[in-house]
């Protein structure tokens, strides 16, 4: 893509989540200059529950260069256990 094209195409995001702002982060890498992200919600922070980050996230992370910066948050998860017995299928939901 041309450089004159990074500067005018205008690109919408739908959600500021980590995909959102992941592909953002490579756009604006990438050279293009006008990404706007889309939020529903009406602030960003942390809400209490954790974020799984899967090893190909973690890669996508590390290539985006922000790994660094929050790798030392990160914890090792050794257990875990899914409680309620409510969970619906697609099948079932259809």
């Amino acid at each position: 893509m041309t450089a004159p094209l990074r500067s005018t195409l205008r690109i919408a995001i739908a959600g500021a989540g980590m995909a959102g702002m992941a592909t953002a982060l490579s756009l604006a890498q990438k050279g293009f200059e006008l990404v706007d992200i889309y939020e529903t919600a009406s602030n960003l922070g942390f809400v209490g529950a954790g974020i799984q980050v899967a090893p190909n996230l973690s890669r996508v992370l590390q290539s985006l260069g922000v790994w660094h910066n929050i790798k030392d948050d990160a914890v090792e998860v050794k257990e875990t256990s899914i409680r309620g017995t409510s969970v619906s299928t697609l099948s079932e939901m259809a």
